[in-house]
């Protein structure tokens, strides 16, 4: 063989030979004949409605781990911190942030952190300090099923 033609068959310009088994394509997940037709591994058919999952009933919800979820209210020095921030919203308590005492830098990354908690456990999230009279940056994180009303979390943060 050439060094051109060499070349090629090493950059895989050179002639297909379809000499090997390739498993992949025998795999019935993959063939057109499967159940699917040809659909692919995600079909959103197969998928529940948003009012179907919002209306399950109620024992196949998350709940939260505590009869009556807490308000922790935690004052992160750095983003390290954010640990104290997860642990207590992922077992079904509300959490108050203090964020004053952070740089912008550091704060926007709790809150961008703490927005991606509630997104993927479907909780909330308030600034308790909007149109409030104050210089203090305090948010609140509340779980799905806690029943936690804002004046709550605002006497937590010490602003009521």
């Amino acid at each position: 063989m050439s060094f051109f033609g060499s070349a090629k068959e090493f950059f895989g310009l050179g002639p297909i030979e379809n000499n090997e088994d390739d498993a992949y394509f025998e795999d019935s997940r993959y063939s057109e004949t499967s159940s699917t037709a040809g659909a692919g591994a995600y079909d959103r058919a197969e998928r529940p409605s948003r009012y179907e999952r919002d209306h399950r009933e109620v024992s196949s919800t998350r709940a939260s781990y505590r009869p009556t979820p807490r308000i922790v209210n935690v004052s992160p020095r750095n983003y390290n911190d954010a640990k104290e921030i997860g642990e207590p919203f992922r077992d079904g308590d509300a959490v108050v942030m203090d964020l004053t005492d952070l740089d912008t830098a550091d704060a926007k990354r709790i809150v961008d952190f703490a927005a991606g908690l509630c997104f993927g456990l479907r909780g909330s999230m308030h600034n308790l300090s909007r149109g409030e009279d104050t210089r203090k940056r305090l948010f609140a994180i509340v779980p799905e099923n806690a029943n936690v009303d804002k004046d709550a979390l605002k006497r937590s943060a010490g602003l009521r």
